[in-house]
This record gives C-alpha cells, structure tokens and sequence, in this order.
C-alpha cells in the first residue's frame, strides 16, 4: 500500500446492512441478471430510494455483486450469490456472514478493510478512530477523506458491528438492527463510550479460516503460511477474523486432526507449524461449508428417526 489508491466513501448513506436486504437482493440478481439502483427496484423491494442505493453498495462490498472491474458496469450475480441463493437464501447461517465479512474486510480502499488490517488499537472510543481514518486516508488515499465523510464511515463501521459484551443477539425486526453485530467481533461498552475489537471471536467456521488463509497464501505467493504469517499478516485470519495466536493455534490443530483433499494439512518444518494449502476462491469454501451443513443435518435426521 505504498501507492496511494483510491477510496470509496459514503456509498452504504449511513444504512448498516439490515436483515432482509441481501436476501432481496440476491434474488433480484438472480432472477433479473443483474441490480439496478432505481425507483423501480425500490418500489418491488419495498425499500426507499436511499435505501435501494445503500443495498446496492451492500452488494458490491460484500462481493455478491460481480461488476466485472467496471464500476459502472452493470451489476451480475457473483459465485459468491450463487452459492448462498442455492444453500441459504434467507441468509439464516451464521457461516454466511462470515464469509460476506470476509469480503469486506479485503476491499481496498474501504474503511471495512481499513479497520480489519490497518487500525491497531484494539480499545478505542469514536474520537480516536475517526482520527486515525482520516490520518491514515490522508496519507494512502488519492482522495483523503473530509472530516465529515470519516465521521460518516466511522458511524456505519460501529452500528454495523458494534455489538453489547457476548454477542448481541438481535432482533431481526428492528429496523436498525444488523446481522454483522452476531460474528462478535466489535464489543461496544456504552458505560465508558469505548469499543473492544475480540481475539477470540465467536465460533468461526473452519471453512471460512480456510478462505482467509488460502487468499493470503495467494497475496504472499505461498503453499505453506506459517503461525506467524496467519496471525499477523494484512490480509489474513488473524487481522481479517480477528484471531489471536491462540485462536490460531486451536484451528490450525483442528485442521490437522481431520482429513482434507486437494493437499491441505499441517506439517511441521525447522521446529514450526505450517499449514499447507492452495489458493481456492472463497465460494468453493463456502461450498463446503454447506456441504458440512447439510451432512449434519441428515446425520441429525437418520440419529432422530
């Protein structure tokens, strides 16, 4: 990131991404070919045009929407989408979310990607972290952020994550209400006005720490990340997923416990754990996520029957 680059501000209008939404918008991807942002495409969803905008951005953020490197092109299902209207079009597993956190937390040019990688402080109050975007935006940004805008992007970050200590469990028809919150990654204690980033967060599917990791293998040009690379590396679980090195080490001993194809496990080289993988795009680790679900289910069935 020596080169500045391009930052996207503003997009979301302040809306945190709310139940409903994506669903809504997967399936209009998917039946249409494509979303557009219009009065027509609010009046069949329901939503206001602000809204209809926001979703629009929710889309593209969370890499269901696939525009082809033209950001005025138009909008086409991902194989993200694809997958998730298949095995969960309600969007109700908690595994979803995470790989659509996933996808944020790796956009560049975005405070999502900002706050995962770039932003160190792990308790803050809003104050400080504005601060840092807009010095951070102002130092790597081909357009530094305004005050205002960092005000604006800083707000959507905390009501879309900020959750009460353990996960906050939400209603899902509170209209402000957003499913982000449940990953428990941001802790927000409102007795100080200060917000805790976890390390240990809360029951991350083993798919979506293969995800993380086969992406960064591919950044770092690897077939192999060591527990240093995995904890402290842009990009990968530890930043992105808010792991610690413990958290790490308990996965990456789990994965070597079960059976995997395609050559991934863990081998040990001058006295250190390695994790051993290929670069695989997210939707076929989400893929097997299902697949993991559905066999439990039918486990469940047949042990029940």
């Amino acid at each position: 990131m020596s080169k500045p680059i391009r930052f996207q501000y503003g997009g979301h209008a302040t809306f945190p991404v709310r139940y409903g939404w994506l669903p809504k918008g997967v399936g209009r991807l998917v039946r249409d070919g494509t979303f557009v942002a219009n009065t027509e495409t609010a009046d069949e969803l329901g939503l206001g045009s602000k809204m209809v905008d926001s979703l629009g951005y929710w889309l593209d953020v969370t890499g269901l929407g696939d525009q082809r490197d033209n950001a005025r092109g138009p909008m086409l299902a991902s194989e993200l989408a694809l997958s998730i209207q298949q095995n969960d079009p309600f969007f109700e597993y908690p595994g979803t979310w995470w790989f659509l956190h996933l996808a944020m937390a790796r956009r560049e040019g975005t405070v999502w990607s900002w706050f995962f990688n770039d932003y160190h402080d792990r308790i803050f109050d809003r104050i400080a972290c504005i601060d840092a975007f807009l010095q951070h935006t102002r130092s790597h940004a081909i357009r530094p952020a305004t005050p205002a805008a960092a005000q604006r992007e800083i707000a959507c970050l905390i009501s879309s994550y900020g959750a009460r200590p353990g996960v906050d469990v939400v209603d899902p028809d509170d209209v402000g209400a957003c499913p982000l919150r449940e990953l428990g990654l941001l802790i927000r204690h409102d007795a100080v006005n200060r917000f805790e980033r976890t390390r240990n967060p809360h029951a991350v599917p083993i798919e979506a720490f293969l995800a993380s990791a086969s992406l960064l293998a591919a950044d770092m040009e690897k077939s192999a990340l060591t527990l240093r690379d995995l904890a402290s590396a842009r990009g990968g679980p530890g930043r992105v997923l808010c792991m610690g090195l413990d958290a790490i080490e308990e996965m990456v001993g789990e994965i070597g416990r079960r059976r995997w194809d395609d050559g991934i496990g863990v081998e040990t080289s001058a006295g250190e754990r390695q994790l051993v993988l290929a670069p695989r795009a997210p939707a076929s680790w989400l893929g097997e996520l299902y697949e993991r679900i559905e066999t439990s289910k039918t486990a469940a069935k047949a042990k029940a029957a």
